[in-house]
């Protein structure tokens, strides 16, 4: 039987450690032997002590035999060099749940477009207007990004600054070389599985997460309150703020699950402006206390499939989105029946994800044992 080593990123309190702790609690449910193994040089020995509500088993090593499975993410391969080194590649996986991060620069400034995912809706006929945000960054692969990203991530060309050049230079190089080894990938939104067929030239299943649902004391909602997310695209909200000075947005951030699920729960509205490395998770947390979004669309914000919230509250990231959004805004805070009539299906597709997960996970254990 396969016996699975989830390595992840222990003491972080972030989606992608949360979806590793489910995954490995699905599959302990499941009867199927999982564990997390620490990756080397993060803080943590043990997940956040938000995601005790999930079963997982942690252990230091990952044993060599042939039913033994590691699975890791996109965002440090070197941290997992370990276990690469001594995993056949046909019993690794790497699951991408947040492209962007990955310390490769064809990743990390990756960009959607129709060629990765459909934005919009199909048989929709719809067509972009505006002028697009350009980005001077290349999705090249070699030398040349490779080192304009090391000195960036390490400060510029300081002194201080070029005993971390090498380290991040390796940390870089390593990442591009295991991604060329023919192991699986796969990924937990449709952004990422464009990506990894439009840059990596390769398939993958889709394994998406979901948000778990906290019961919370009755909220009333405050007619002109709007959440964001603290986190990603704030440096965008001075922008939409100039244009909605009567409006009061409050971040989500630095707050515990609890305090992230009252918040939403008595806002009008929850606006992502963030570059979404994948299916993020504040707007689905915000579709389980009826809360309507208004996205930005960047990242996995452009992909229709992974964010399904209606054409009209899915703005362009063009440069002149934040007027549109200001108007989106102004409207649904007038009113919020539209939007919130609007995105019931959204709300129905949430409460689904669950199911959609079980199945997925089932595929894919299928196909390891009957390999």
């Amino acid at each position: 039987m396969p016996k699975f080593y989830v390595a992840c990123p222990l003491g972080d309190r972030t989606g992608g450690p949360e979806a590793l702790a489910l995954l490995v609690h699905s599959m302990r449910k499941r009867g199927v032997e999982a564990h997390l193994i620490p990756m080397r040089n993060f803080r943590g020995r043990q997940p956040h002590p938000e995601y005790d509500y999930l079963d997982y088993s942690v252990v230091d090593h990952m044993p060599r035999h042939d039913d033994a499975h590691l699975v890791l993410t996109e965002v440090s391969p070197i941290e997992s060099r370990t276990q690469l080194n001594r995993t056949a590649d046909q019993n690794i996986w790497m699951l991408w749940l947040s492209v962007n991060n990955s310390p490769i620069p064809a990743a990390r400034y990756y960009r959607a477009d129709e060629t990765c995912c459909t934005f919009w809706p199909p048989g929709s006929g719809g067509t972009m207007t505006g002028q697009p945000w350009s980005t001077d960054e290349t999705e090249l692969t070699g030398p040349v990004p490779r080192v304009r990203e090391s000195v960036r991530r390490a400060g510029g060309w300081t002194p201080r600054a070029f005993r971390q050049l090498a380290t991040h230079w390796e940390s870089i190089r390593y990442a591009e070389s295991t991604v060329r080894r023919n192991i699986n990938f796969g990924t937990q939104s449709y952004y990422g599985q464009g990506f990894i067929r439009t840059r990596l030239q390769r398939d993958s299943f889709v394994l998406t997460d979901y948000p778990r649902v906290a019961t919370v004391a009755s909220q009333t909602r405050e007619s002109n309150l709007v959440a964001y997310n603290g986190a990603k695209g704030k440096y965008r909200l001075p922008d939409l703020r100039d244009l909605l000075p009567d409006v009061t947005f409050v971040p989500i951030e630095g707050m515990t699950f609890d305090e992230v699920c009252r918040t939403l729960a008595r806002a009008t509205l929850y606006v992502e402006l963030g570059n979404l490395p994948g299916r993020d998770r504040l707007p689905r947390e915000a579709a389980n206390y009826g809360t309507p979004t208004v996205l930005l669309a960047r990242g996995a914000g452009y992909c229709w499939d992974d964010f399904p919230i209606g054409e009209r509250y899915r703005i362009p990231y063009t440069t002149d989105w934040a007027s549109r959004m200001a108007q989106v805004i102004r409207d649904v805070l007038a009113d919020p029946r539209q939007i919130n009539e609007d995105q019931a299906s959204f709300r129905e597709w949430v409460a689904g994800e669950p199911a959609r997960y079980d199945m997925a996970l089932d595929a894919w254990l299928s196909r390891v044992a009957t390999r």
